[in-house]
């Protein structure tokens, strides 16, 4: 007796190249930046400059060699928002702070035609050590990196405190938040403090005072705005291609 063959077992080339994609090992290299991105002033469609980092092999076989020219742009940019304002965006939750995509486009002589963006969940290699971390997130998109809840926790105990202390509170609490944020403005700022905030300690001192305050976290969380992503020459992004998504 002959065996049966499934007559529907063919698989066409529309149906399979989805296929083959996702098998295949999706390219992924590091790039140095050679031109600063400020994110302030960041346009969709500006040109982004680097220096490929690692010898890549492309699908047909040939290779591009580390030092290449590598070319994209940004395709996204996001401001940074108020602590409060982050607490109700659905795109960014808990994230006030902004957000850039980039798409790489030419490494050397090659033109991409898939999307090679920013690997999800890396860190950003900083030239400046002291520069405020910067990673990707799950989408693909730079942003700033820390632990939000960590630096908003203490200015609710102490609120929650002057509520619980009654009258004693108004004047304990702000108080001790000021004492607080003059000490250590991050805990005032509900972020890392960078460079480009003038007088932390003094600004410091008088955001503890109003975290102090009872229901002091609110006003907090509207006044205390992120940062916006600024990359430097020298930093340096580990890229990849877009997984491909199946029907």
């Amino acid at each position: 007796m002959h065996a049966s063959v499934a007559r529907d077992a063919t698989v066409t080339t529309e149906q399979a190249a989805p296929l083959a994609k996702s098998i295949a090992q999706l390219l992924r290299f590091r790039v140095k930046l050679t031109s600063a991105i400020d994110g302030s002033v960041a346009q969709i469609g500006d040109i982004v400059h680097g220096e490929l980092l690692d010898t890549v092999m492309l699908p047909d076989g040939k290779f591009i060699g580390a030092g290449a020219h590598v070319v994209g742009q940004i395709t996204e940019v996001d401001l940074k928002k108020s602590s409060l304002k982050s607490d109700f965006s659905p795109k960014h939750w808990r994230n006030c702070n902004g957000t850039i995509c980039i798409k790489i486009n030419k490494v050397g002589e090659h033109q991409f035609v898939s999307d090679v963006i920013p690997a999800p969940k890396t860190r950003i290699e900083r030239a400046d050590k002291k520069a405020v971390n910067l990673g990707v997130d799950g989408k693909g998109e730079i942003t700033v990196q820390y632990n939000s809840a960590g630096y908003t926790a203490a200015n609710v105990a102490i609120s929650g405190g002057c509520i619980a202390a009654g009258p004693a509170g108004l004047i304990v609490g702000p108080i001790v938040g000021g004492v607080a944020g003059a000490t250590d403005p991050t805990f005032a700022y509900g972020r890392p403090v960078t460079q480009e905030d003038s007088h932390p300690h003094m600004k410091g001192f008088f955001k503890g005072v109003i975290g102090g305050l009872p229901g002091g976290f609110f006003i907090s969380g509207l006044t205390n705005h992120g940062i916006n992503v600024s990359l430097s020459p020298g930093d340096v992004i580990v890229f990849q291609e877009r997984t491909p998504k199946l029907d």
